[in-house]
């Protein structure tokens, strides 16, 4: 493939290659890496660390798979029929679209550490953390629409995309919010470390899960109205 005009219609024509497979099966573990997130976050507002610690364990496999597949990805990309700039294009989606799934993974581990360690957490903390993940949830969900319907149904990627976006300043908005609480809470310091560090991971997923979601966006617009 030699011409950008024509990388939407490679999606398109080409949906059962390695490329496109391996694409959306990245997409699918990055999303269900944050839906264990969440369920972990939740099982906790309820109480039941084990369930968290279960859905943690989940969660972590998730992202290895989501690691196993960006490889993969790459690997195919290397000695596919792609030109060279459109092959960095796809890569540098692939890892933002992986970065989401890292930076959940470190949250995650971090709440692991809370938990194995018996740390003191408010409920009312948990409970704000859990909208948060519930909101990273469906940025994950959104995301994976955008990756399975890329080159297909472009009109949908598009209103998906906005989805995302307005999710991204959602999650901002309770980033500054929990930031607060957790000054005006009775933590101590090592508690306030766990969960600031806690909420960067968050905060960097969602901020990844917007940049992938702009990257479809732009490969779209850009494209849409060339001249074939």
């Amino acid at each position: 493939m030699s011409d950008k005009a024509s990388l939407l219609e490679w999606f398109y024509s080409r949906r059962e290659s390695v490329v496109s497979k391996e694409l959306r099966e990245h997409a699918q573990d990055v999303g269900d890496t944050v839906i264990e997130y969440n369920r972990a976050m939740s099982a906790m507002c309820q109480g039941e660390k084990g369930q968290a610690l279960d859905a943690l364990k989940r969660s972590f496999l998730s992202e290895k798979g989501a690691d196993f597949h960006e490889q993969a990805f790459s690997e195919e990309m290397a000695r596919g029929d792609m030109d060279e700039k459109n092959r960095e294009y796809l890569l540098h989606l692939i890892r933002r679209m992986d970065y989401a799934a890292d930076w959940c993974k470190e949250s995650g581990m971090n709440m692991q550490l809370v938990l194995e360690l018996d740390i003191f957490v408010p409920s009312n903390i948990w409970n704000k953390f859990c909208i948060m993940t519930r909101e990273l949830e469906r940025m994950g969900k959104a995301l994976k629409v955008c990756v399975d319907n890329l080159g297909v149904n472009n009109d949908l990627v598009i209103r998906t995309r906005k989805e995302i976006e307005e999710s991204e300043h959602v999650m901002d908005e309770l980033y500054f919010m929990m930031k607060k609480e957790f000054f005006v809470s009775n933590l101590d310091a090592k508690s306030i470390y766990l969960m600031r560090d806690m909420l960067h991971g968050i905060e960097n997923s969602a901020d990844n899960f917007k940049d992938s979601a702009d990257l479809l966006h732009i490969l779209i617009v850009s494209q849409r109205d060339k001249p074939r």
